[in-house]
């Protein structure tokens, strides 16, 4: 049996929400005035279990799954979200890829890991903090850029996410600080068409001609896929889940 919790606003708790942003009309538009920010969902609520399952479902490491701790919501600003909307759409028109019953774009949600430096998401901190080296509130507040990713990675400098939370909590690390908790993050990511490559290339900085992100799937050498995007606008933070570390 379901309750208004089950699909109501994530922050007020008292309406109904939309379908695409989990709050009701007046918490919506005081979130994008606030934004960017982040709202912890309640374990009741149908979103909160639907992103705790993926996580315990993608876990394919032989070791037992970390406990979710806790969901937070994440509220991009609208011209954040706009530009993520404009690129799917371009990449969408391109490739009709509703047309085969997929998701428009070809959009996935996949988990990210990074580094964190402060107690964003412990118990009561939902405030960002103002190191830059603190990769995961520079990804909650601006998203990604890849004027800061790793250059030399197996597919060159690109964004790169993966389906499995187990490969990204690998990146997943906590800095100069003592947390019982580790953070990681569920993304918005325009998949499109993809190219599988099985052999590294560290030059790379678009994906192959035709196609809109590269995957190593079923590489010898790595357990777990790798999708890797080329374009800010290609991926949006979704959901910020805290998690039990080992």
């Amino acid at each position: 049996m379901t309750s208004l919790w089950d699909y109501g606003c994530i922050w007020c708790r008292a309406v109904p929400s939309n379908s695409v942003f989990l709050l009701c009309q007046p918490c919506h538009d005081n979130a994008m005035l606030m934004a960017p920010m982040i709202i912890r969902m309640h374990e009741d609520h149908g979103s909160y279990k639907s992103v705790a399952i993926q996580f315990q479902q993608s876990w394919m490491q032989n070791t037992p799954c970390p406990q979710v701790r806790a969901v937070y919501k994440i509220i991009s600003t609208e011209q954040s979200l706009r530009q993520y909307q404009q690129y799917l759409d371009t990449v969408e028109a391109r490739g009709n890829f509703q047309a085969l019953g997929w998701q428009p774009g070809n959009e996935k949600l996949l988990w990210h890991g990074t580094r964190r430096k402060c107690y964003i998401g412990s118990p009561g901190v939902t405030t960002f903090c103002n190191d830059p080296g603190c990769s995961l509130c520079c990804i909650l507040q601006r998203s990604y850029d890849l004027n800061f990713c790793v250059k030399g990675r197996m597919f060159g400098t690109g964004i790169y996410t993966s389906s499995a939370s187990s490969k990204s909590n690998d990146y997943s690390k906590n800095v100069g600080i003592y947390s019982e908790l580790k953070a990681m993050l569920l993304n918005k990511v325009v998949v499109g068409y993809y190219k599988n490559l099985i052999g590294r290339n560290e030059a790379l900085i678009a994906p192959p001609p035709g196609y809109d992100s590269v995957v190593s799937y079923g590489h010898p050498n790595h357990m777990h896929d790798r999708l890797v995007v080329y374009n800010n606008n290609a991926v949006r933070p979704s959901y910020l889940v805290m998690y039990q570390a080992f």
